[in-house]
């Protein structure tokens, strides 16, 4: 598990948006839908908020992220590491405009290499720290600083506000853009395309054989960056954010949930229910926990963020989601704030554009918790 290859996956937009025109069109049979319907019934989940929950928001708290660490595998990733201490190398530093940036490299795990980008703004510090995961693409870290390997790679980057981690560290952020295991093609790779020439079902497989999950390798991965973090003396430890589009989103949301260092989340065109009203699976299969469903749904994840901060923002026209189901998970997301007595720290918002990051959304919540008292 070393360096990304150098392939481009722009081709991936294009199976996006064909699996998202199938999300709105295709239905399943009534005899499966009521099949699903029955194995997948509402409320069935044993960590589902409720606000009669013996001894109240508190222990469903604890007994909730206790048993979604262990759906994710957490902790059998920590005994199959026992006393790893992560290690760091740093390329050389480039100067750019207000800022320098190394290329670098974690073990997370033994074994375990993964890639980052580290953008630190010029000055002293300490500064507030920012990490961004991202979703399907081989050269996802890459975009998050601005890097584009070609005219149409620039465009996207430009148009779809994905050079977040220039954004971040022209705001005073150190900010780290690490490659997401199995999304960036340095995970487990799918020999002779046994897992439909999917890199990332390959990545799952071999993590759901060994008792882990393919989301709780990333959030074990992103955990290890800030352990990393705050051992440099530039980070005030007290501001810590994670933003992520699409997969990206979705490791922010659970590493969010399980990370109480994680101060702000902002969940890009992840956020929604598990899964539609007949059974539809609205994600990709690697982003997938297994038992999710009798633990509780992705509101109650993103429950667990509470009293921290949390912005879902979601795209008018993303052909992956269903609007309405997630505006039902934001309804949901806001009463356990809410019920917690900080309804002000979530947010749902609606971009106008589809499937991408939205700057002008984003931003001003995450600004907005900086500058409070």
């Amino acid at each position: 598990m070393g360096s990304m290859p150098g392939i481009r996956a722009f081709c991936f937009v294009v199976a996006l948006a064909t699996a998202g025109a199938i999300a709105e069109e295709a239905r399943y049979s009534d005899e499966v839908a009521r099949f699903l319907q029955r194995i997948n019934r509402e409320g069935q989940g044993n960590a589902r908020f409720r606000v009669d929950y013996p001894g109240g928001h508190a222990a469903w708290e604890h007994d909730a992220r206790a048993s979604l660490s262990h759906l994710l595998g957490l902790e059998k990733i920590a005994a199959q590491a026992p006393a790893f201490t992560p290690s760091v190398q740093l390329g050389e530093m480039e100067v750019h405009e207000g800022y320098t940036r190394q290329r670098g490299e974690i073990e997370t795990e033994p074994d375990v290499r993964v890639p980052f980008w580290l953008l630190r703004p010029l000055g002293t510090g300490p500064f507030p720290l920012a990490i961004f995961p991202h979703g399907h693409d081989t050269v996802g870290m890459d975009s998050h600083v601005g890097l584009a390997h070609d005219e149409a790679h620039a465009k996207r980057i430009a148009t779809q506000d994905r050079d977040v981690a220039v954004q971040a560290v022209r705001r005073g952020f150190i900010a780290i853009a690490p490659a997401t295991r199995g999304l960036a093609g340095e995970g487990i790779p799918d020999l002779q395309g046994r897992h439909g020439k999917r890199g990332c079902r390959s990545h799952l497989m071999h993590a759901l054989l060994a008792g882990r999950t393919a989301m709780g390798e990333r959030v074990w991965d992103m955990s290890r960056l800030i352990d990393w973090a705050f051992t440099r003396p530039d980070i005030d430890m007290s501001q810590v954010l994670m933003m992520g589009n699409s997969g990206g989103g979705m490791v922010t949301l659970y590493a969010a949930a399980c990370d109480t260092r994680i101060t702000i989340a902002v969940s890009s065109c992840a956020f929604t229910q598990v899964i539609r009203g007949d059974g539809y699976i609205y994600h990709c299969d690697c982003n997938m926990v297994p038992g999710l469903l009798a633990w509780g749904d992705l509101p109650d994840v993103a429950g667990l963020i509470a009293p921290r901060h949390f912005l879902a923002v979601s795209g008018r026209g993303d052909s992956l989601h269903s609007e309405q189901d997630i505006e039902t998970a934001a309804r949901r997301a806001k009463e356990i704030f809410s019920t917690r007595g900080v309804e002000d720290r979530f947010a749902h918002q609606w971009g106008d554009d589809g499937h991408r990051y939205y700057k002008r959304l984003m931003w001003p919540f995450v600004e907005g918790v900086l500058h409070r008292p």
